[in-house]
C-alpha cells in the first residue's frame, strides 16, 4: 500500500536528507484501522529513482509493515507519482507543453507514453472536478477538455491534487 505525503521540500532537498527525512509516524494502519501504537513497524526502505527535469537522484522510500494484517505501507513523497520515476512538475509539465504544441523535452516515446496515459484517464480527471464543484458536461473533443483539466491542476497545484485526488474511483489520475 502506498500513501502520499508532503514533506514540505523538492527532490533535491528530500534527496540530500536521505534517511534523515522527516517521515510520519502513523496513528493507524489504513489497511485494517488498528491502532498503530506497537502494530506498525518501520520495516526499513527500499531506494527508487526519482528524476527531474536537470537531475536524476537515488532516493529512499520508507516502509512500515502492521503486525496484524502483514501488509507493508510506503510513505511516497508527494512529489511522485506512483510507479513513475519523473516528478509530478516534470510529467505535467510536459504533456502542457505538448497540449499547446509546443516542443517539449524528453524521449519521444516517453513523451508519447505520458500524453496517451493522460488522455486515456480524462474521464477520471474529469469525474474528479465534477464531485469537487462546479464542472459539468465534457464534449467530445479531448484535446480540448484535456487541455482545460490541464489548467485546472496546475491551478489547484501539482502535488495538492495528486495527495487529495488519490483514491478517488479506487486509483491515482495517471495510472493504467
Amino acid at each position: 500500500m502506498i500513501i502520499s505525503y508532503d514533506f514540505g521540500v523538492n527532490l533535491n532537498e528530500y534527496a540530500s536528507r536521505g534517511t534523515a527525512n522527516f517521515f510520519p509516524l502513523l496513528e493507524t494502519c489504513p489497511n485494517c484501522n488498528c491502532l498503530a501504537h506497537g502494530n506498525l513497524h518501520r520495516n526499513g526502505y527500499y531506494w527508487r529513482y526519482g528524476i527531474a527535469e536537470d537531475v536524476t537522484v537515488k532516493i529512499p522510500i520508507c516502509r512500515f509493515r502492521c503486525v496484524v494484517c502483514k501488509v507493508s505501507v510506503s510513505i511516497l513523497p508527494d512529489f511522485l507519482i506512483p510507479y513513475f520515476q519523473h516528478t509530478i512538475h516534470t510529467i505535467l509539465g510536459r504533456v502542457h507543453q505538448l497540449l499547446q504544441r509546443k516542443q517539449a523535452c524528453g524521449g519521444r516515446q516517453l513523451l508519447r507514453f505520458h500524453l496517451k496515459r493522460y488522455l486515456k484517464n480524462i474521464h477520471w480527471i474529469h469525474c474528479y472536478f465534477v464531485d469537487k464543484g462546479p464542472v459539468f458536461g465534457m464534449s467530445n473533443e479531448i484535446k480540448k477538455e484535456a487541455t482545460k483539466y490541464m489548467k485546472m491542476i496546475l491551478d489547484f497545484g501539482e502535488s495538492p491534487f495528486l495527495r487529495r485526488s488519490w483514491g478517488h474511483l479506487s486509483k491515482y489520475f495517471m495510472a493504467n
